[in-house]
């Protein structure tokens, strides 16, 4: 609690006495598109055989743009560029989307397993590798209506990143004026607030302490939909505060039992209130299942791809973020 209570008096202080520069981009280069698919996949570099999986999936999927959603490397992240460890459990992988798709970027997320060895080598590979987009550990990007805010919440899971955490919440506050402009908000973060009970061989029992209180302050409610990973499944999560909240933590293993894949958000640039998400599930040979057709259909399709039914989100307005609001929800959690 003592913690707790020192990272959010900092943030409040962070918040009045400070103006970071908000770390903000602009993509407009898919606002011609009849309709933009991004990617998003976490937990990824495991040197495995559903590794290789999942990312020629991902090369047959065509998608606009894919999000790492962090433990990119494991089981201790990289400690520079020239790791071996990164070519060989990343690199390999993933560069050859890029050369498939030049105009492909695949923006990264850093996860818990990320920051075990030197979390800023992902910076050095971002200067390498233009296709990998990494400027900051924190970062939103603007497709013209469409806003995504990437986050590092290992900030909040390490209690001892007071200074780390304190900067990014601060960030994140200011930049409320600007998310006001945006019809749709994506967050996009390594660790979710729920997803308990997926994976039987992990103790993960959901967000707690400083990650929660910093989920549920800046986050739920406050973003459209929240796609995380951390959890190595595939699960539509629930909805909490009108946040919709997607798992998609299957990218280098499945410990859950069920089916791997990973998720995917189509948008309409010329309806930039409308975004529709669904879960691509992929099998052993690279084929695309339909989540609503019955088992019996999913036997006599195992060897052909099918779209699975997508769900809408359709905003009618875009819905402010009320600094009162925000500063309330603080004062509740403190005294909690």
């Amino acid at each position: 609690m003592r913690t707790l209570t020192l990272l959010f008096f900092s943030i409040f202080l962070f918040q009045n006495c400070s103006k970071p520069k908000a770390t903000v981009f602009e993509d407009k280069r898919l606002a011609q598109e009849e309709v933009v698919k991004l990617c998003f996949i976490g937990d990824l570099g495991k040197d495995s055989p559903h590794q290789q999986i999942m990312a020629d999936a991902l090369g047959r999927e065509e998608c606009h743009r894919i999000f790492f959603l962090g433990d990119l490397v494991y089981p201790k992240g990289i400690s520079s560029v020239d790791d071996p460890e990164f070519e060989k459990k990343f690199l390999d992988y993933y560069k050859p989307l890029l050369d498939q798709d030049p105009d492909l970027i695949i923006p990264l997320v850093l996860g818990n397993h990320d920051h075990k060895k030197d979390p800023s080598a992902w910076k050095d590979v971002s200067k390498r590798y233009e296709g990998f987009f990494f400027p900051n550990y924190y970062y939103m990007i603007d497709y013209g209506g469409l806003c995504l805010v990437a986050l590092d919440t290992s900030f909040y899971y390490y209690t001892e990143k007071v200074l780390e955490a304190t900067e990014q919440a601060s960030w994140l506050f200011q930049l409320q004026s600007r998310l006001k402009d945006c019809e749709v908000k994506v967050a996009v973060t390594h660790h979710p607030l729920k997803g308990n009970g997926y994976d039987k061989t992990d103790d993960w029992e959901g967000a707690s302490g400083p990650l929660k209180a910093f989920l549920e302050t800046y986050i739920i409610g406050k973003f459209d939909i929240h796609v995380a990973g951390h959890v190595h499944v595939l699960v539509d999560d629930g909805r909490d505060e009108k946040t919709r909240m997607l798992i998609s933590g299957a990218g280098g293993e499945n410990r859950s039992g069920g089916r791997s894949g990973f998720v995917v958000l189509r948008w309409e640039p010329h309806n930039p209130k409308r975004i529709g998400y669904s879960l691509r599930y992929i099998d052993t040979e690279v084929n695309v299942f339909d989540e609503s057709q019955s088992e019996s259909e999913y036997a006599r399709q195992e060897q052909v791809s099918s779209e699975q039914e997508e769900h809408i989100i359709y905003k009618d307005r875009v819905e402010p973020w009320w600094p009162a609001k925000l500063f309330r929800s603080l004062v509740d959690k403190l005294k909690n």
